[in-house]
């Protein structure tokens, strides 16, 4: 600090007039003449009153009570405003509850800006001017906590619609006068107002409390989920508050639920300030989204409303079934709701397509990227890539509209550039680098995205091409492998960028190193991309031999590039197809992809969809009528079991036979047994002391158990691995911090998996993603606490290779009861 050195603008005291600011300036106390005035014996000098600044003062003019399930009129007063400006200003009601939940206090930008702030220490570098931040070298940056990328799981909905509301911004009156409107929910508690206040010359803030209640507080507790056939309770506590005391009229309807109406009585007395409280015993059905209406009919008439929601799901391991056949000519099929048979009720689903698109199962594989769970950089940019191609055909299955469609591309390009480091590079599960084969599938993504018309940062975008370069040049040689290189040169030769020199010497130099087939058609693609068609039909017909020497089966070693054969294969026939080489042979490297299997990778499913894409104006139509009239669009359909849809007939008036692919999707009844291929998975159960605990025995509310999972490989494999382990109903977990090394040092006995990739801990699951390339057995941990009694089915938990998903695990089904 300097003397002489202006630091911060300080509110002024009332001796020089409310609303303005003065700007101050360190002095030494030796130099404050004596008698001077108090600014100046505080350290304060060449005080300079700043008219031009103001303070805006705000306050809520309402009532302190309102009622629920009716319009909520807020009314803000700004005073302060100078003359020929105009006030705005921002108004959010929230449940006091759900702040406290994270202790969120009200905005103060008076505060913010204004506010005295005690001096700090900052420093300072010269890194930036010694070390280029673009040079391509590998670094590790860490900061923050472990935050997963959100994956495709969404946690249950609330059981009542959540108190959440905000306007603006919002012009003030003359008189200074803001007005807002909220509709107001079944709710009974605090909602706090806040807002935020400001002009050309002056900011404020506003704060209150409104208490909403109705004279009788009903008060409802539910599970957050059930799954079907769980037998649990409704907690119905009733308060009375204000108004006539006395016997009220009690209905509970539900849908999709079945209620003990023998422990539901008519009515309730109700003392002045009493309290009841009743116990509905409950059965969910069928899985759904399903609606429980409280009504109470007070002394003097009024009707008090409380609407629940209850989903129940069947969170047990889903499979696709995905069946090829024939159409004869003048044959029929009808796709109807029998194709949901052999799966529970609510959990089917089911797409259908036939003529061109049922070659390569387009819808159905479709489906099965948008109902994928995970969310790790590669598969969020999976799900997005086929939707910039093969919209109409995702519009014909009702995944959305054409804005809706595009409004999903933007979120993905959002979610995978939040996991882009300051390097341009990205990680799989937050930001990170170093791993290349990642980076280009991304940038290409990126890169495509902006061709059909999506916004791209520049900045991002730029970054993410430069990292490629700076990759790309600073690569060491290589005798075998180059997924990387060859992946990154390709997208910059999309973008004009690559040095035709460099594909040049890739090509005859090194082209036979290329340890992949895809490899090498990128190469191909790059040099057809800048016009050497002949070293691109080199490369291509040595991708095509690649494919055609491998064995047929295919080793479980670890794949940098996310690959397997069939992905391999799709690939270099659209990427073929795309630079309308000739050098591939379509059908026979077709022959190699093997769409039928019900277990396919991300990274096989989008590199299909996109050779479907390729090759689809190469395939004639065959002559097939829908409901007795012929098609308007791609013959694709999709429906689910929890909506009823109308019979659909697909009749071939050909002479040639035409392709039908059905593929289902749902939690098969009977489950599947326990075991699996490649892997195996057991759950057990022990108690804080590490006892095991016997769950076949009643658990009491409140317990506290260590959910263990080992899983087990049945030989050495190298594999990113998922495991999903859903929870029963009346379980909930209590610390998500033991498998991250929170409690491990208290529970050391477990010898718990703690370098796990990613961990998620949900309201109905725990998942972690962790690489493992060995045959050694892993555990992993976490807490729970029983909170909800009654009975409940305890789904299997899974273990599967996310990029050789046919090599999976499941282990057993259970039922746990939980007591008072």
């Amino acid at each position: 600090m300097v003397a002489g050195e202006n630091l911060v603008d300080l509110p002024v005291t009332d001796d020089w007039g409310a609303g303005a600011y003065v700007t101050a300036t360190v002095i030494r106390p030796m130099d404050v003449p004596a008698g001077q005035n108090p600014a100046r014996a505080l350290g304060l000098a060449h005080a300079a009153v700043d008219p031009g600044r103001r303070a805006l003062s705000a306050r809520f003019d309402m009532p302190a009570t309102a009622e629920p399930r009716g319009a909520l009129p807020v009314t803000l007063q700004i005073d302060g405003i100078a003359a020929g400006e105009t006030a705005h200003a921002t108004i959010a009601a929230v449940d006091l509850g759900i702040l406290n939940l994270t202790g969120f206090a009200a905005p103060d930008p008076s505060g913010h800006y204004f506010g005295q702030r005690r001096l700090g220490m900052a420093m300072r570098d010269v890194y930036g001017r010694l070390i280029d931040g673009q040079n391509g070298q590998r670094g590790a940056l860490r900061s923050g906590g472990d935050r997963t990328a959100p994956g495709g799981f969404a946690a249950p909905p609330p059981t009542e619609a959540p108190v959440a509301f905000f306007a603006g911004p919002l012009q003030a009156g003359p008189d200074g006068t803001v007005t807002a409107r909220f509709d107001l929910p079944s709710f009974n508690g605090t909602v706090r107002l806040m807002a935020v206040a400001w002009s050309d010359s002056g900011v404020g803030q506003a704060s209150a409390e409104l208490l909403v209640r109705d004279p009788v507080v009903v008060a409802a507790t539910l599970p957050r989920f059930l799954a079907p056939g769980d037998r649990s309770r409704l907690l119905l506590e009733l308060t009375h508050t204000s108004g006539p005391a006395g016997d009220m009229a009690l209905e509970v309807a539900a849908d999709g639920i079945t209620l003990d109406r023998a422990a539901l009585p008519a009515t309730v007395r109700l003392d002045a300030a009493g309290t009841a409280r009743i116990a509905v015993p409950l059965t969910a059905d069928a899985a759904g989204l399903h609606r429980i209406a409280v009504a109470l009919i007070t002394p003097d008439g009024r009707r008090l409303t409380k609407s629940l929601t209850l989903p129940v799901v069947a969170n047990d391991p889903a499979i696709a079934q995905p069946d090829r056949f024939t159409l004869d000519p003048q044959s029929t099929f009808t796709f109807d709701a029998n194709v949901f048979a052999g799966f529970r009720p609510g959990t089917g689903a089911a797409t259908i397509a036939a003529g061109p698109v049922a070659r390569l199962n387009v819808p159905g594989l479709l489906a099965a990227l948008d109902r994928y769970p995970y969310g790790c950089t590669e598969q969020v940019t999976s799900r997005a890539l086929p939707l910039l191609y093969l919209d109409e055909v995702a519009r014909a299955m009702g995944l959305g509209t054409r804005d809706q469609l595009g409004q999903r591309i933007d979120e993905s390009i959002e979610r995978v550039l939040a996991n882009q480091s300051r390097n341009g590079a990205f990680g799989l599960w937050r930001p990170g680098s170093g791993d290349l084969w990642l980076d280009a599938y991304v940038t290409d993504f990126l890169s495509r995205a902006r061709a059909q018309g999506h916004a791209v940062p520049d900045v991002a975008f730029q970054g993410a091409l430069d990292n490629l370069r700076n990759r790309v040049n600073a690569a060491p040689d290589f005798d075998r492998g180059g997924t990387g290189i060859a992946y990154a040169l390709y997208v910059l030769a999309r973008e004009g960028m690559a040095s035709i020199a460099d594909l040049r010497y890739y090509a005859d130099v090194k082209g036979e190193a290329f340890a992949t087939p895809l490899a090498s058609a990128q190469i191909g693609a790059a040099l057809a991309a800048y016009g050497d068609p002949e070293r691109a039909d080199r490369l291509f017909a040595q991708a095509q031999q690649q494919i055609l020497r491998r064995p047929t089966a295919e080793r479980r070693a670890w794949r940098a590039d996310y690959g397997s054969y069939h992905r391999d294969s799709a690939a270099v026939l659209t990427l073929a197809a795309e630079a309308g080489s000739q050098a591939v042979d379509r059908d026979l490297v077709l022959a190699r992809i093997r769409t039928s299997s019900r277990y396919l990778s991300t990274q096989e499913q989008v590199w299909t969809l996109l050779a479907a894409h390729a090759l689809l104006r190469d395939t004639a139509a065959t002559r097939l009528l829908v409901d007795g009239a012929p098609p308007d669009g791609p013959i694709v359909y999709a429906a689910d079991a929890g909506t009823a849809f109308a019979p659909i007939e697909i009749r071939n008036i050909g002479t040639a036979p035409a392709t039908v692919t059905l593929t289902r999707f749902g939690v098969p009844e009977p489950p599947e047994p326990s075991g699996g291929e490649g892997y195996f998975i057991e759950r057990a159960y022990f108690t804080m002391d590490g006892a095991p605990a016997d769950l076949s025995q009643p658990v009491a509310t409140g317990t506290r158990l260590i959910a263990v999972l080992t899983v087990t490989p049945s030989v050495a494999a190298e594999a990113r691995l998922m495991v999903n382990d859903p929870l029963p109903a009346g379980f909930e977990i209590d610390n998500p911090n033991l498998l991250s090394g929170g409690d491990i040092r208290a529970l050391d006995w477990l010898d718990v998996e703690t370098e796990v990739q990613a961990s998620q801990f949900l309201a109905d699951r725990f998942l972690a993603a962790i690489d493992w390339r060995t045959n050694r057995p892993f555990r992993l941990a976490y807490i729970v606490r029983a909170v909800a009694p009654g009975s409940y089915h305890h789904p299997a938990p899974l273990v599967e290779d996310m990029y050789r998903p046919a090599y999976r695990a499941i282990g057993e089904t259970g039922r746990i009861t939980v007591t008072e």
